[in-house]
């Protein structure tokens, strides 16, 4: 007869899979998709302690991640997620069939406004449904959820809540730790690190609403490429994958973004500029205008935005919106797509539904 195992003896393939996975990485070895789903897999139910999975995570500051990788942790973590349910909306509210998203990496350090916040503001006035993903600043000054709490919203109701605006009003906040609630026991590690990690790089592919188009920008250039194949790997139907030539997660106003177009189809590189959306590339002297020491000052430049004031940041805003816009087809080209932001933008439809968005979260 055996003897019985012990309660706290972690399984001898568990414990191999840190050492595995490091040897792996050092040596520039292939990592597989379904090792690297099974390793954050096993510390999610405890068979790998926090401290020792972090031994690893960390090395994926230093060491990108590969786009098997980087799919592979997705997969872990889509396994967990607490899906937007549309079960017992009222007959006429039904999932939009398309939804976007423009969660990024984040981690550039520019230290600018939530610029991705803005854009899908601006993208659900122009008629795309929204579902914007994000959480509070982890390893940047301003995080979207800390952008949309100071901008009125109420970011941690429960799914059903967002499910409903997003059908709606066609714009919801999906709050990372309350649809990704497994991966809050790796919060204090995230913090301590304090700098992109591969958990970063997953973000933007494990949208809770199933998101089909999305642009999402990229902090690390050296992680461009590998996470636009991540997102074709998982099946994105549309991704525009964002670098800009200055080091911003954004499509740029003061350089030329490199792009990467996923589709189910084919996956195209190609570089964008400004004038492409019909907007003059901006001189570098005025990329301080961008800057926001905190959530506070990034919703208001987003109001100020919203309310129609001209200037970088407005431009920095349309030139990501669009490029949503046209990815999801609505504008023949990138200024057609351009010209439908800056009308949800002059309407006012971008600031109604940013108004109805607070009114819908906020108890009665």
């Amino acid at each position: 007869m055996s003897p019985p195992s012990q309660p706290n003896q972690l399984p001898e393939r568990s414990s191999d899979l840190v050492d595995q996975a490091l040897q792996k990485q050092a040596s520039g070895q292939p990592f597989e998709r379904e090792m690297a789903c099974e390793l954050v897999e096993a510390v999610l139910t405890d068979r790998i302690g926090v401290e020792r999975f972090g031994v690893w995570l960390e090395q994926t500051v230093s060491v990108p991640p590969s786009a098997a990788v980087i799919a592979g942790v997705a997969d872990a973590l889509r396994k967990k997620m607490q899906r937007l349910t549309f079960d017992g909306l009222p007959n006429q509210l039904q999932k939009p069939m398309l939804i976007g998203d423009t969660c990024g990496t984040g981690g550039d350090n520019s230290g600018s406004f939530n610029i991705s916040t803005a854009a899908a503001i601006v993208v659900a006035g122009a008629g795309l449904p929204i579902a914007k993903h994000g959480n509070r600043a982890v390893s940047s000054r301003t995080g979207s959820a800390d952008v949309f709490e100071s901008l009125g919203i109420v970011i941690d109701g429960p799914p059903q809540t967002a499910a409903r605006c997003l059908a709606e009003i066609g714009l919801c906040f999906c709050y990372a730790p309350t649809h990704h609630p497994a991966i809050a026991m790796l919060g204090s590690l995230r913090r301590r690190i304090g700098k992109p990690t591969v958990f970063n790089l997953v973000g933007p592919l494990c949208n809770p609403a199933g998101a089909t188009v999305q642009v999402i920008g990229v902090g690390r250039p050296e992680s461009h490429a590998a996470l636009a194949s991540a997102a074709w790997l998982t099946g994105l139907r549309r991704g525009i994958v964002v670098a800009c030539e200055d080091g911003v997660d954004e499509v740029g106003l003061f350089a030329a973004t490199h792009v990467i177009d996923v589709s189910v189809e084919e996956v195209r590189h190609t570089t964008w500029i400004p004038e492409d959306f019909g907007i003059n590339t901006a001189p570098q002297s005025l990329r301080a205008d961008l800057a926001a020491s905190g959530p506070a000052e990034s919703a208001a430049i987003i109001k100020q935005v919203l309310a129609g004031e001209r200037g970088v940041c407005r431009d920095t805003v349309v030139l990501n919106a669009a490029a949503l816009l046209w990815a999801a087809g609505r504008g023949a080209n990138l200024r057609a797509a351009a010209a439908l932001a800056a009308e949800s933008i002059d309407s006012g439809s971008a600031r109604r539904t940013l108004d109805r968005l607070a009114k819908a979260t906020n108890p009665r």
